[in-house]
């Protein structure tokens, strides 16, 4: 078993209500409200929405999750071709609640950002479904 810090600010969120939500949850070691800078826009796809996450200049931040997970061989590999080739995995800083600084993984979106979609001005997804009534994406992706 491997031991990995992940930020997760969308679909992958252990209280988002999706089966890779419910995933993430089952390998969860810790797990605390964070965030990281940047902003999010909402990406149509499937059955519902999710978050597409890029750097911003500004003081914007985005509001999710920091995991600490124990996986298994195969488990990282599985999360990546969840997220597919729009989004790429690397290392950044993630905030915590009180304040401390800690490396994590977090999924970036690597592409141009379709038209239209809309912007979640609050950094914050599910906050941002609940507010307008939309539903997370849970159709499965990519074999994962």
């Amino acid at each position: 078993m491997r031991k990995v810090r992940l930020f997760v600010y969308g679909t992958l969120q252990p209280h988002a209500g999706t089966r890779m939500g419910h995933w993430v949850a089952a390998r969860m070691v810790s797990a605390e409200p964070a965030s990281v800078p940047g902003r999010i826009r909402a990406i149509r796809g499937g059955d519902g929405w999710f978050p597409a996450l890029v750097p911003a200049k500004s003081g914007a931040r985005v509001q999710g999750t920091l995991c600490e997970l124990a996986l298994h061989p195969g488990d990282l590999a599985k999360l990546d071709r969840y997220e597919g080739r729009e989004y790429r995995r690397r290392t950044m800083p993630v905030r915590g609640a009180n304040g401390r600084r800690r490396q994590a993984e977090i999924y970036l979106w690597r592409i141009a950002l379709p038209k239209g979609s809309p912007p979640i001005l609050t950094g914050d997804y599910l906050a941002w479904l609940e507010l307008t009534g939309r539903q997370a994406f849970t159709t499965p992706r990519n074999g994962a």
